[in-house]
């Protein structure tokens, strides 16, 4: 399987469902973590596959699923690991190269704390990740990143390794040479793309890249 591209449609907050159906337009594979298969409907795509304990689905979200047939990977209500990391295992172990999670944000905290870090899990595979959001996408980088400048974003670094990051950035407002930030650091807070595209290089460490608009 070569960079097909796979979509994780999570139970989080999903405000535009019109970016929604973007992505699952120019996605190869959708996969729904439980109750993320109400919003997917909602926004008129049909999943290819469902996975997890089912507890957040909409009664007439199944009847939705029964009736296209739609595969369901169901796991018990008590279980080890989310559903957003269970749908991460299985693209992981078919192959996919490229996944975008959305509704990986919300109210829970807890959950989309977490859902962040699951990026690590699919970088040390060797597969792009990123979380979209309503004003946000997040991606996390231990080596190169290059991203085509937007109007009227923000661009941050957020250090994650205990030893912090030395880094270069060029095409930004504010450039870098191989400086270090320190994990629990703000210096990385708030840069902005002022280039056609801005590159990132991260020499040591890992660091969670955010393009946000307010």
């Amino acid at each position: 399987m070569i960079n097909l591209k796979a979509l994780i449609v999570l139970n989080g907050k999903i405000e535009d469902l019109n970016k929604l159906k973007r992505l699952g337009k120019e996605s190869d594979f959708i996969l729904c973590a439980d109750g993320g298969t109400n919003y997917c409907l909602k926004a008129s795509l049909i999943p290819d596959m469902v996975i997890g304990d089912l507890d957040s689905i909409f009664d007439d979200t199944l009847e939705q699923i029964k009736k296209h047939n739609i595969p369901i990977k169901k796991f018990p209500a008590k279980k080890d690991k989310t559903d957003a990391e269970l749908s991460i295992d299985y693209l992981i172990k078919e192959g996919f190269k490229d996944v975008t999670l959305v509704g990986a944000t919300g109210n829970r905290i807890d959950h989309t704390l977490a859902n962040l870090l699951l990026l690590t899990k699919l970088n040390k595979k060797g597969i792009n990740s990123r979380i979209v959001d309503h004003n946000n996408t997040i991606y996390i980088v231990d080596k190169e990143l290059t991203l085509t400048k937007e109007e009227d974003t923000f661009l941050s670094i957020v250090p994650i390794t205990s030893s912090g990051i030395i880094i270069t950035l060029r095409g930004f407002e504010y450039e870098l040479e191989k400086v270090g930030i320190d994990l629990g650091s703000t210096f990385g807070i708030s840069n902005r793309i002022v280039g056609e595209k801005g590159y990132i290089q991260v020499h040591e460490g890992q660091c969670l890249v955010t393009v946000s608009k307010d």
